[in-house]
């Protein structure tokens, strides 16, 4: 036995591990036979087929040899449940992990499954262009239960049409979707519509209690023959009550979207309440087309979501974008904070902070942008004009966008607004806007200010209050001037683990600080980009690093 399947043995059956050592061992290998019980390695079962004409019950485990491939789909229903003490475990034994070639098909399709966990195993598909479904597949349509306490950990997933690892209920309002579901570790790579991925009805949150942590969804590049509706996502949660997404990355999707009314997105929510992603590093993602291809996004029929102490980067699309396409559900009291994008919004004009209502009735509502860090720079433009913050269209209401940092540098915009607005649909408040260059761009609708001051004289009520005006314009004096460039590829981490982004003790900056709480919920023991307390009440400088 490998060190790994020595560590993924001490997991699965130690005490204090996932499971306790329950129920039937089954085997399967490449030298085993169907018509052998499959309880022992020397007499293991041999076919993909074998687990699917099995009932498998709680405590079941199911070894496959590791390193060899076992071409076929599985199929599993209700009737290979586990339970809540004792769940069926699939899993690798040996070196390395057991590969489940689908073909054209699903690698594993489990229908109203519940109380299982996939633990170290790989799934392939014939890819995008022949196969016709996705890697990991749950879906439910049981009116009666929710299907629960899923667990999918160091799995990779790749060559799926759909997506690598997906969750569906039926659109059946009184379809109960997945409940209790953890997604870790794992890998989603080459898919077409997305890495990971859940659906459901347009007209509820059929899911609840997700958690997705420490996995990487990249090169899902999308559907080329797909031209309705968007393909190529990274991270994609939709109908959603109860989401925390961390630690995960997501890179270099989308390219191959053809959908031009809109586009795929890094890591993003949609139709989904009371979600988190933080601690998420998005980069070089693409639009494909004319729309998206951004780091970040919380979109249509979102509600009570936040978006923290993420990092995006170099990507075609918006670093964060608040949007609202049309959905059922009002879009209201969504927050991103806390976050960084460095050089976003290289194509179709977006910004570091983007935000699109379709309509008066499908607007923005009551979103809150404060203390994020934006710096956007002139180089590697694909086309159009990125910006710190971009307004698409007049359709917002009650959007506070306060105590950030926008720095740009070369001719880029500091502000991009299709149509002006009011402070009651979008109100700025005690920013920090800096120029390396020196050079002052806004774009107002049809007018073109050149300097900050000329901007504020026509919109008077921004950036005031109580009569006093608190716009800034100082260099925050990074700590390292490096992050400028978006050359940090794949080691985005060192920036949450060092700080760069602290402003040096010199800088002006310190001396502006901003009491953020009474302007947002801000919860005690709340933490900034660099990891730092923030009381309750505290005033605190601009910027997602407030030390």
């Amino acid at each position: 036995m490998d060190w790994k399947s020595f560590i993924i043995f001490l997991l699965l059956f130690l005490p204090g591990g996932m499971i306790a050592a329950q129920g039937k061992k089954y085997y399967l290998s490449s030298a085993g036979n169907d018509d052998y019980d499959g309880s022992g390695i020397a007499t293991a079962w041999c076919t993909l087929d074998k687990i699917n004409r099995t009932d498998f019950k709680p405590g079941d485990s199911l070894f496959m040899e590791g390193g060899t491939v076992f071409r076929g789909n599985i199929k599993l229903t209700s009737n290979d449940n586990g339970s809540a003490e004792k769940p069926v475990v699939f899993t690798s034994y040996g070196k390395g992990k057991a590969i489940v070639d689908a073909g054209d098909g699903e690698g594993i399709l489990a229908i109203n499954t519940s109380h299982l966990k996939l633990v170290s195993l790989q799934f392939k598909g014939s890819g995008v262009n022949s196969n016709k479904g996705s890697g990991i597949h749950f879906y439910s349509n049981d009116t009666s239960q929710a299907p629960s306490d899923i667990t999918i950990t160091h799995c990779d997933v790749s060559g799926f049409r759909t997506y690598g690892i997906g969750f569906g209920c039926h659109d059946n309002l009184t379809a109960k979707g997945y409940s209790n579901v953890r997604i870790t570790h794992s890998n989603a790579t080459e898919n077409g519509e997305g890495g990971i991925g859940s659906y459901g009805s347009h007209m509820g949150y059929q899911h609840h209690d997700f958690y997705i942590a420490h996995c990487k969804a990249y090169r899902n590049r999308g559907i080329l023959s797909k031209t309705q509706n968007h393909s190529g996502n990274g991270i994609v949660m939709g109908m959603v009550d109860g989401l925390l997404i961390e630690y995960c990355e997501a890179f270099e999707n989308g390219a191959d979207n053809r959908c031009s009314a809109g586009g795929p997105v890094g890591i993003w929510v949609w139709m989904c309440r009371d979600a988190v992603i933080q601690h998420c590093v998005s980069h070089h993602n693409y639009a494909g087309l004319t729309k998206d291809g951004g780091g970040f996004d919380i979109d249509g029929g979102a509600s009570d979501c936040i978006l923290q102490y993420n990092y995006s980067y170099n990507n075609e699309g918006a670093g964060y974008l608040l949007a609202e396409y049309g959905a059922i559900f009002p879009f209201t009291n969504n927050i991103v904070r806390f976050n960084v994008s460095v050089n976003d919004g290289r194509k179709n004009n977006y910004g570091g902070i983007s935000l699109w209502g379709a309509a008066k009735e499908f607007s923005v509502t009551n979103a809150y942008v404060y203390n994020n860090t934006i710096l956007t720079n002139d180089k590697n433009i694909i086309d159009g004009n990125p910006a710190g913050i971009t307004l698409m269209g007049p359709h917002f209401k009650n959007v506070v966008i306060a105590n950030n940092i926008f720095v740009t540098k070369g001719n880029v915009n500091i502000i991009n607004a299709d149509e002006a607005v009011d402070t009651s649909a979008v109100l700025l408040l005690h920013n920090n806007y800096y120029s390396y260059s020196g050079q002052y761009f806004i774009q107002w609708q049809h007018q073109r200010f050149t300097s900050l001051r000329s901007w504020f004289n026509q919109n008077p009520a921004q950036e005031k209050r109580q009569g006093r005006s608190l716009w800034i314009n100082k260099d925050p004096m990074f700590k390292n001037q490096e992050i400028f460039t978006g050359k940090t590829a794949h080691n985005a981490g060192e920036y949450f683990r060092y700080g760069r982004l602290k402003v040096l003790p010199g800088s002006s900056l310190r001396q502006h600080l901003f009491p953020v709480g009474d302007h947002f919920n801000i919860l005690s023991n709340t933490k900034d980009y660099c990891n730092r307390d923030i009381p309750t009440g505290e005033k605190v400088m601009p910027g997602a690093c407030t030390q």
